[in-house]
């Protein structure tokens, strides 16, 4: 889902996967990419929980994907960070309640 939002965004700008791995060992999850909707990043963010037990199954998440609740894409048109294919770097401040559940 983040590479569809962020339109083919490299996830982590990183140079090795072990630095990959302590970041989301420690609790860092990605920012939402610019034009991601709260709702849709709130189930990516379901779907990066550390515990494997709490993420919601694939069926789950084709079904919320699937849903015909708008509310899954709901946008602010006023604000900046809501332009799709925008920089990455513009919303890192967007959502922070969600951007920081996971940090130890």
């Amino acid at each position: 889902m983040y590479e569809i939002w962020s339109i083919g965004h490299k996830p982590f700008e990183i140079d090795t996967n072990q630095e990959c791995i302590r970041l989301v060992d420690s609790g860092y999850r990605l920012p939402p990419p610019p034009g991601c909707p709260k709702p849709m990043y709130k189930l990516m963010m379901q779907c990066w929980n550390p515990d494997t037990h709490n993420r919601p199954s694939f069926s789950d998440t084709s079904s919320s994907l699937s849903s015909p609740d708008k509310q899954l894409l709901m946008i602010n048109k006023e604000d900046p960070v809501t332009v799709l294919g925008g920089a990455l770097e513009t919303s890192h401040s967007l959502y922070t309640d969600l951007q920081y559940m996971y940090k130890n």
